[in-house]
């Protein structure tokens, strides 16, 4: 009798079956099969019995016995259809009355997990920011200090910021926008940043140290002999010498001047944000306004008391119909035309906010990179600012009041924009 060496196809089943559930299922049903199959044959085959002078061959062999039941062509082409791969049959064979073998029964699919809040949130492009002494690290990537730098919004530890995937910042995701969005079982670390403190020398050192700060708000100000030394050898790259006004951030456990000195320089700010020797603003003589054209009826009531607004627009026909805004609350009006971005530097920028008392920025037709360098350049010299959606004189009184008052810079969603 020949019996057919399936050995082969039976390893390259096995090897060719997946991890998944229906690979498995499949690989189980053949293997079922076929033990069904040899179990049915091996009950009206007799036990093979070699000759002397035979040996059995290394992939085939041949056996004598005194009743020959050999395999059907049928049945041998079922027997290697089912050990070349996993099959879709759903029939089984008939079982014999010889012994079955036994066949593991397939585990039941675990049951899905419950989706986590970090889950949820990534679902829309939102994501927990982890702040650090400086930068921040946001969905497993790193956003350095200068990136947070130039958003129009403070980030801060335990917020959730949204990404936009689509735009990208020294390739990594921009930050849309803070959201009002908290994880419950998350706890904010606790971060002190003492801002606009000068680099002294240590007399007979290498190494410098902060004192006291600019606005005089910081552990430092509290009693003269709080100080922190600032190694430069630490910050390789940074060039760090007396004079320079850095932000030096640090891990608040409640230790007090403790935990100040462990903390890390944050920012370096540039000699033009701290100029302490800036001339007080002269007044300026305030024109009549003769065109009439463009007559504005105040509906807000507030006092601008001759202080000077910088309105940023890229429409250049609406700025003379902005005046009257400003004019009807008693205040100066100064426009910037961002038109041609090509023209706008940021040294002009920084000129024009620095001699402003409150900056309005139109973003309707203007850059993102004018925007960018107005919040970052108002920021600096402690400008009020507030962005108006579109160039018109509601929105613009608007964007006034909120700058006067303090409150944020982008208008509510519920108030209405005519």
């Amino acid at each position: 009798m020949e019996i057919y060496d399936y050995r082969q196809e039976l390893i390259d089943l096995l090897e060719n079956t997946g991890s998944d559930p229906h690979s498995l299922h499949q690989t189980l049903r053949s293997l079922t099969a076929v033990v069904n199959i040899l179990n049915h044959y091996n009950g009206h085959s007799a036990k093979p019995n070699y000759d002397h002078d035979e040996k059995p061959h290394h992939h085939r062999y041949q056996t004598h016995q005194r009743n020959e039941h050999p395999l059907s062509p049928a049945a041998r082409r079922t027997l290697h259809s089912l050990l070349t791969g996993p099959s879709d049959q759903t029939e089984k064979p008939t079982p014999t009355k010889a012994a079955p073998v036994k066949i593991p029964t397939a585990t039941k699919p675990e049951a899905p997990q419950e989706i986590s809040a970090t889950e949820r949130l990534a679902a829309d492009n939102r994501y927990l920011v982890h702040r650090k002494l400086s930068g921040a690290e946001i969905n497993h990537h790193y956003y350095p200090e200068t990136i947070l730098h130039q958003l129009h919004f403070p980030v801060e530890d335990g917020d959730i910021v949204e990404l936009d995937p689509h735009q990208l910042v020294r390739r990594l995701p921009s930050i849309r926008r803070v959201t009002s969005d908290h994880l419950d079982d998350y706890k904010p670390t606790r971060i002190k940043v003492i801002a606009y403190a000068e680099l002294r020398p240590v007399p007979g050192s290498d190494v410098l140290q902060i004192a006291n700060t600019m606005k005089g708000d910081s552990i430092l100000d509290q009693a003269p002999a709080n100080t922190i030394v600032v190694d430069p050898f630490k910050y390789p790259g940074r060039n760090l010498k007396a004079g320079m006004v850095i932000d030096f951030a640090y891990f608040d456990h409640g230790n007090g001047l403790k935990d100040a000195s462990a903390g890390s320089i944050r920012w370096i700010h540039e000699k033009q944000d701290y100029d302490t020797t800036r001339q007080p603003v002269k007044p300026k003589v305030v024109k009549k306004v003769i065109n009439t054209k463009h007559d504005y009826e105040k509906k807000l009531d507030y006092d601008l008391k001759q202080r000077t607004v910088l309105v940023i627009t890229g429409v250049r026909d609406k700025v003379q119909g902005l005046k009257p805004v400003i004019a009807k609350h008693h205040g100066v009006f100064h426009g910037l035309d961002a038109s041609a971005e090509e023209k706008v530097s940021s040294s002009k920028i920084k000129r024009e906010i620095r001699d402003a008392d409150f900056v309005i920025v139109c973003i309707d037709a203007i850059h993102h990179r004018i925007s960018q360098l107005a919040n970052h350049h108002a920021k600096r010299y402690e400008k009020p600012l507030a962005i108006a959606n579109v160039t018109s004189n509601t929105v613009v009184e608007r964007a006034v009041a909120r700058a006067l008052n303090g409150d944020p810079a982008y208008a509510v969603s519920s108030e209405k924009l005519n």
